[in-house]
C-alpha cells in the first residue's frame, strides 16, 4: 500500500510561485499591441501580417494558460491551507495537555 505525504508549506509556496508566473505571462500578453506596432512599422506587409497572426494565436494560447495556471495556483494554495489546518486540528486533538 502506498502513502501520500503532503507538505502544506510547499503547496502554498508552489501556488504563490505559479501566481507570480501568471502575472509575468499577463505582462507579456499585454505587450502584444506594442509588438504588433513595431512590426507594422517594418514596411513589409507579409511580415507584418505573419507576425500579427502569430501574436493573435499566441495571445489566445497564453490566455488559456493564464486561466488554467491561475486556477491551479488557487487550488494549490487553498489545499496547503486546508492540510495545515487539518494537521493543526489533529495535533490539538491528540495533545494530552490541551
Amino acid at each position: 500500500m502506498s502513502s501520500l505525504e503532503v507538505d502544506p508549506a510547499v503547496l502554498q509556496a508552489t501556488g504563490r510561485r505559479l501566481r507570480a508566473a501568471v502575472e509575468v505571462a499577463r505582462d507579456v500578453r499585454s505587450e502584444r499591441a506594442a509588438l504588433t506596432g513595431l512590426v507594422t512599422d517594418s514596411g513589409h506587409d507579409r511580415l507584418s501580417e505573419s507576425v500579427r497572426t502569430f501574436l493573435d494565436r499566441w495571445a489566445h494560447g497564453i490566455g488559456c494558460l493564464i486561466e488554467d495556471a491561475d486556477t491551479l495556483a488557487t487550488m494549490l494554495t487553498e489545499a496547503g491551507t486546508v492540510y495545515a489546518d487539518v494537521e493543526g486540528s489533529i495535533a490539538q486533538a491528540c495533545d494530552p495537555v490541551g
